[in-house]
């Protein structure tokens, strides 16, 4: 998640000296994927946390980051459709421009620190004994 987050980032924010559309149409299906699996790591993390009473930082950050996934989920798809029902010759409105540039500084964001916090929580299970042992 972390080479493709960086990737997206750098094709985003640096001219290409060729024909764009290919690149976004398999950055467009592999984002898709990114987002739905990073979708239901977050949900989990948070419904890991249903119950607990004390409000503490991490559960904040848990909340923030679901949410944050699910928004970028719900633009992400609904300019996605948009942009394949396009005609042909037919142009996308300011409104989707930015919308994607909104997606475009999200999916890094999102992805980057899901992927951090699965790293995160995979390096202290590593650490920790097996139960039943």
């Amino acid at each position: 998640m972390l080479a493709y987050s960086a990737l997206y980032t750098a094709h985003f924010i640096f001219d290409t000296p060729y024909d764009a559309q290919p690149v976004w149409t398999v950055f467009n299906v592999i984002s898709a994927a990114g987002i739905l699996i990073a979708l239901a790591v977050n949900f989990a993390h948070m419904r890991a946390q249903f119950g607990q009473q004390a409000v503490t930082v991490s559960r904040l950050g848990t909340y923030a980051l679901f949410y944050a996934n699910a928004a970028l989920a719900i633009w992400f798809f609904r300019n996605w459709v948009h942009l394949l029902a396009l005609e042909e010759g037919e142009s996308v409105s300011v409104h989707s421009d930015v919308i994607w540039l909104v997606i475009a500084v999200l999916i890094p964001l999102v992805l980057a620190t899901t992927r951090w916090r699965l790293w995160r929580k995979s390096v202290s299970d590593i650490g920790s004994p097996v139960e039943g042992s």
